[in-house]
């Protein structure tokens, strides 16, 4: 990247909007990906548009990106709750706030015009998708010259340009997307949230317009024109939010830009199922390296009648008495006493579809996973010591699932009929996973075991480096608050991955290793 124009770049944005943000490059897209589009939030904004160049001539999409997400900036009202609408209403809200925040930008800085005219080129024509509507529409809010016959954009401009004064409105682009969203719904024009793309190029991708909650929504298609009645109610069923009981929202650290994208993974908890369990045989060596896990601690007794050291706070507190003449409290002593301290375990099952493959000894992945975690659960009840274990799976960043097969609180006895109903499904965001397992740990030293097949992997990510990278920033912060992350391969073949989350010292192919539970006792 060019130095004067990575300058020019933090200059234009301090120069238009005296504002200034840290600004990153996003690396260029995959050979035949999609193509990419601006973003910012809370720490920054992300440019798709490669290395500024020297000459300010040649980087002009950057500079008319810049100066729209200034917009949004300094006439923003903050993120929109996606509440019920529909992606397309979502689609449609976004590009009226990306308009209005254009018209008011251009009262003060009508030049600004200029810049951003010349990449609006859809014109008006046959083609009648939700897409080009939705650019012809942009195009026509911002260029008061556009001739566009379509009825839908000329009720868009009706609605817009309708009371100017209604433009600095908090909820004014809430209500005309609205109905703008309406009307696009009684037409029955093909909308694909999945597959819709921001045009022109200069503007943001709306992923700092909205609460996060509204991915959720975007993610799940609306019916199509031609659908039965039944498989329009089942997919107007499907847009509303599941029932459960919380979403908890985590960071995702992305290495292709080396920091953390808030809020960018949401867990949801389900209620697991229960069936009939077959009996586990115990393992002998399991209980005595078990026993390992209860650490001595050592507590000082304060105010004691004997001990080894003198307790100076009680010995100060006993001038007082006795120059008094009373008799000062005798309990002027500390002594050390050492108790054994139970050590929690969390297991972390991994119940992708991949789990479902053929395991190395006969049966499936699954059944191995199964079987270690029912040993655990009836080892660590003989000890009385604290287990709890976690299954998960995902289908892309907001739809990441925890499935409490054992909580801290319940009894052993639940464990085994919720192992026997697990079955596999989904992918594998191990890291989102490993930050929803953390904050169920209770403070001080505790062992996490992740039990998995191998490789993170989700449906929305194409890079195979990325959520390695992010699971292995999650085990850091974990060992940095005093948790030892274990991960127990299920097979040889995933051991690699899964070494550089863990390190490769605190790795274990559990159905290769005849010393597994000394090996775990050992490396905590």
């Amino acid at each position: 990247m060019s130095r004067e124009g990575e300058r020019r770049r933090a200059a234009l944005l301090r120069a238009v909007w005296g504002r200034a943000r840290p600004l990153a490059t996003l690396p260029p897209p995959e050979p035949g990906g999609p193509p990419q589009r601006p973003s910012f939030d809370e720490d920054g904004i992300r440019l798709p548009h490669g290395p500024a160049p020297a000459r300010a001539a040649d980087d002009r999409l950057a500079e008319a990106s810049l100066a729209h997400i200034g917009a949004h900036l300094a006439h923003g009202v903050g993120r929109f709750a996606a509440g019920t609408l529909r992606p397309a209403q979502v689609a449609l809200v976004s590009l009226i706030e990306d308009a209005r925040v254009e018209a008011l930008a251009l009262r003060e800085r009508p030049g600004l015009r200029r810049l951003w005219l010349p990449f609006h080129a859809a014109e008006p024509g046959i083609l009648r998708t939700a897409p080009a509507l939705m650019a012809r529409l942009s195009r026509a809010l911002l260029d008061p010259d556009a001739d566009d016959p379509d009825a839908f954009v000329a009720r868009g401009r009706t609605l817009f340009f309708a009371d100017p004064a209604a433009w600095t409105d908090p909820g004014f682009s809430r209500r005309v997307g609205d109905r703008l969203g309406n009307d696009l719904g009684q037409m029955r024009v093909p909308f694909s949230p999945r597959s819709y793309l921001v045009e022109p190029a200069y503007r943001d991708d709306h992923a700092g317009l909205w609460e996060q909650a509204e991915r959720e929504a975007a993610s799940r298609t609306e019916p199509r024109p031609g659908d039965s009645a039944a498989t329009a109610r089942a997919a107007k069923a499907e847009t509303q939010p599941e029932p459960t009981v919380r979403i908890w929202r985590y960071p995702e650290w992305d290495h292709r830009i080396r920091c953390a994208r808030p809020d960018w993974a949401s867990v949801h908890e389900e209620e697991p199922p229960a069936s009939a369990a077959p009996p586990v045989p115990p393992d002998p060596h399991l209980d005595r390296t078990l026993r390992l896990l209860r650490r001595p601690r050592a507590i000082k007794l304060k105010r004691q009648l004997d001990g080894d050291d003198l307790d100076l706070a009680a010995a100060i507190d006993a001038i007082v008495p006795l120059r008094s003449g009373r008799r000062p409290e005798p309990r002027l002593y500390t002594r050390i006493q050492h108790r054994a301290v139970s050590v929690p375990v969390l297991l972390l099952m991994d119940a992708s579809l991949s789990t479902a493959d053929p395991a190395p000894g006969g049966g499936r992945l699954i059944d191995a996973a199964r079987e270690i975690a029912q040993l655990l659960v009836d080892s660590l009840r003989r000890l009385h010591l604290p287990l709890a274990v976690m299954a998960f799976r995902s289908a892309g960043r907001h739809d990441v699932r925890a499935t409490w097969i054992k909580r801290w609180t319940d009894s052993p006895d639940i464990a085994a009929e919720r192992l026997a109903a697990l079955e596999p499904g989904g992918s594998t965001r191990l890291g989102a996973a490993l930050r929803h397992a953390g904050r169920a740990l209770p403070p001080g030293p505790s062992l996490m075991l992740v039990l998995t097949d191998g490789e993170p992997s989700d449906i929305d990510i194409h890079d195979p480096a990325y959520l390695v990278a992010d699971a292995r920033e999650a085990r850091s912060t974990l060992t940095r608050q005093g948790v030892v992350v274990l991960g127990l391969a299920l097979a040889q073949a995933q051991l690699g991955a899964l070494a550089r989350i863990c390190t490769p010292a605190r790795c274990i192919v559990v159905r290769d290793d005849p010393h597994l539970w000394r090996r775990i006792t050992h490396v905590f």
